[in-house]
């Protein structure tokens, strides 16, 4: 950060003559902040901003230009980006906060942390035990170690239904279809268990179109091969020639045709799930069923070498060893998709038992093997190289501080907040989110297209919608922290036993919450998070300690604050009403509670935002990209309608100060207005450079449009971006249609 004196060389800099913007657009005063923050920001935007690009033309290039050509993506990382920085800033944070030797009034969840943390340090001891845990676990679970080669059934068929409920309570591991125990969402004071069809560990999408994706998915090929054939070689040292009644070891390589195997069941599976689009244009629909009831979605009348799905059992192994007796004739399953459930066992009715053990072992072994042998590790990282242009492996350090934080997240929280959060941020920002949710309900007042019933409903549901800033008020409580990990374990040495033991702990814990009711103001994530979240089914906004800080927090200016975290805050409030979000009540209930003239206006004006992105094309990656403008919607609204109540909130605010109580940045007070500022500001949080890899990725499985279309999707469709900027009718940020919801 520049010093005051430095900084003099800045602010000539940037007080060169300009030839954007009006004189109604200038700064009202020219009194400057002189913080050091003001001074930071001031710095920032200086480093942001190419001014070579017009802010009419393309608003991304000229907020963001500056940083995109002074910076390179990390050699261990796909993308760059404002949240990625401040997560690296985070894991080093962590890190030092776990390299710490124990103290004396360390709580016993301190003291695991750490344990967990030195553990996985040590690779060398993952060296020694080699695969030999993964035998075991394999053996566990019912499944061959070694099931590349073909399966000798004898006469017995394969049990793939004690194999995945093994594979659910101890490990959470959702093969071939998902189970949980959550809120039921159409009586959120209870939960339920719910099912839904399966995710893998390749996108589906990129088999369903192989011709397109032919490199993802040859690369995905030589990954299962490589890592087979890598897994049988260790497994040899092992001593697994020996008859231990685990079956032989094969003679012969035969990664190649397990990778076929694999990857012809995946094409399998694409086919009989229901896409995304499909998913996200009608909604999610849950059918309730009785425990018989899904048995019988599952039936097939036909010989297969599998055994037939039976759902009494398969909850008796996921439900084993906790308190919970399930009684057929109360208990219910929400299915989301019943349709698949049926398809998915007509499909493996009719697939070789060999070919279904390999994908259910397969989907074991590849999120398990890194936590073994560095060859595995190596492997994962020649896969990322080839897929998103990766040149260095993450470092083994951040690895750790990942894996610690997601297991003891609240306990690292502590001390995090204890040194790194000023409390005084909490409140402020709980001001913040305040002046948002009043803004937005202000403006919902004057909607045209809502009628008054719709309204009142969409404001009780505003300002039912609970807040979680920082962190939770329980986290200081040494004896708090101590019940929250009451059944934590570790296995001191052993790492991967470790991460089993913790994971099959997690498991029953959650499945044991099919008895309680549901606490509505739990926290769902640690404060070691940058991000923040929106729950329909709690009705909630969390906005983490992590998050609360430079550069979406705390920037010296009311409009820059506002531009940024504001616009966060807004984001994760419009969330409540997007294409998803407004299907559940302020209780969290899904409920139509639209009249249905306003609902056919909501949805004509989803329409436009769908269009609209659905025109944004990634050139660079040729083949015809462009932004899956249904899959991207919900996140599309909230952003267009976070900034916007964010920017109505920020100017309530300046409209209730006194011009001499306004200020600006130091050398900037000639140079941008507030309303300008407040769009950098915005602008700002999604500066990030991406490997056409990554890019390619993001397009085909994420729910966010790439960061550049996030701003100029957003700022074009504003009246009040294109005033601020003096954008004439009709230039690239001020079409005449724009798409305006919330």
């Amino acid at each position: 950060m520049p010093t005051r004196a430095a900084f003099a060389l800045i602010a000539v800099c940037v007080l060169r003559s300009h030839t954007f913007g009006t004189a109604a657009r200038r700064p009202l005063v020219s009194a400057e902040c002189t913080s050091e923050t003001c001074y930071s920001a001031a710095s920032r935007i200086q480093d942001f901003v190419d001014e070579s690009a017009s802010p009419c033309d393309d608003f991304y290039k000229f907020a963001c230009g500056g940083w995109i050509n002074r910076t390179s993506v990390p050699g261990s990382q796909s993308a760059w980006d404002q949240f990625l920085v401040l997560r690296e800033q985070l894991l080093l944070n962590v890190r030092d906060l776990l390299c710490k030797g124990d103290e004396g009034d360390d709580v016993k969840p301190l003291r695991q942390a750490r344990a967990l943390y030195n553990m996985c340090l040590d690779t060398d001891a993952l060296e020694r035990r080699g695969v030999e845990p993964l035998l075991g676990l394999m053996a566990q679970l019912g499944l061959r170690p070694w099931p590349a080669a073909r399966r000798q059934l004898g006469g017995t068929r394969f049990d793939w239904v004690r194999v995945v409920a093994r594979a659910q309570r101890l490990l959470g591991l959702n093969l071939l279809f998902k189970f949980w125990v959550g809120q039921d969402v159409r009586n959120s004071s209870r939960n339920v268990m719910m099912i839904d069809q399966g995710s893998y560990s390749i996108s589906l999408e990129y088999l369903m179109d192989r011709t397109r994706f032919h490199k993802e998915v040859e690369a995905y090929r030589r990954y299962i091969r490589d890592m087979v054939n890598a897994f049988e070689e260790a497994s040899a040292c092992a001593g697994g020639d020996q008859a231990d009644g685990r079956g032989p070891r094969p003679k012969v390589s035969l990664g190649k045709s397990f990778a076929q195997d694999i990857l012809r069941f995946g094409v399998q599976l694409s086919r009989i799930v229901r896409s995304r689009e499909a998913r996200r244009d009608s909604g999610p629909v849950f059918h309730e069923k009785k425990i018989s009831e899904v048995e019988k979605l599952m039936e097939v009348k036909s010989q297969s070498e599998n055994v037939q799905m039976d759902w009494a059992r398969y909850l008796r192994g996921v439900f084993a060893g906790t308190d919970v007796v399930l009684d057929a004739g109360s208990d219910v399953i929400l299915a989301m998709e019943p349709e698949y459930l049926q398809r998915l066992s007509a499909l493996v009715a009719r697939t070789p038992a060999s070919t279904l053990e390999r994908f259910l072992w397969w989907n074991v072994f590849v999120p398990l093997a890194p936590l073994t042998l560095s060859r595995f590790r190596q492997l994962a990282f020649q896969l990322g190289a080839e897929l998103y242009g990766v040149t260095e492996d993450t470092p083994r350090w951040k690895t750790c501080s990942q894996t610690v934080n997601s297991h003891f997240g609240m306990a690292v929280s502590q001390l995090y907040v204890r040194k790194h959060f000023d409390d005084k941020c909490k409140t402020k920002a709980l001001e913040m989110v305040e002046h948002i949710r009043n803004a937005f309900t202000d403006h919902v007042w004057e909607l045209p297209w809502m009628d008054d019933q719709t309204k009142r409903t969409a404001v009780e549901k505003a300002h039912a919608m609970r807040t979680f800033i920082g962190y939770p008020d329980w986290l200081a409580s040494a004896a708090e922290l101590q019940r929250y990990y009451r059944r934590a374990e570790i296995v001191d040495g052993e790492f991967f036993e470790s991460i089993l033991k913790l994971a099959e702990i997690s498991v029953e814990t959650s499945l044991q919450e099919i008895r309680t009711t549901p606490n509505p103001d739990r926290w769902i994530m640690p404060a070691t998070t940058v991000n923040a979240f929106y729950s329909p089914v709690m009705n909630s906004m969390t906005f983490p300690a992590g998050i609360l800080q430079q550069p979406f927090y705390n920037l010296g200016l009311l409009s820059l604050n506002y531009g940024a975290i504001g616009s966060i805050m807004g984001h994760e409030l419009t969330h409540g009403f997007d294409d998803q979000g407004r299907r559940f009540d302020k209780l969290g209930n899904m409920r139509q509670w639209w009249t249905e003239t306003t609902l056919r206006e909501y949805q004509a004006r989803v329409r436009c935002f769908v269009k609209q992105y659905s025109g944004y094309g990634l050139p660079e990656l040729k083949d015809n990209f462009f932004v899956n403008g249904i899959t991207t919607q919900g996140e599309n609204i909230a952003d267009n309608g976070g900034m916007r109540q964010a920017l109505w909130a920020y100017r309530t605010l300046q409209a209730h100060r006194s011009r001499g109580a306004r200020s600006s940045l130091p050398g900037f007070a000639a140079r941008y207005s507030p309303d300008q500022l407040f769009f950098l500001g915005f602008a700002h949080m999604w500066c990030g450079k991406y490997t056409l890899g990554a890019l390619r990725s993001r397009l085909v499985e994420g729910v966010h449009s790439p960061n550049r279309y996030r701003v100029i999707g957003t700022l074009s469709n504003s009246v009040e971006f294109a005033e601020a900027w003096g954008c004439p009718p009709g230039s690239p940020m001020n079409p005449e249609n724009k798409c305006v919801l919330w």
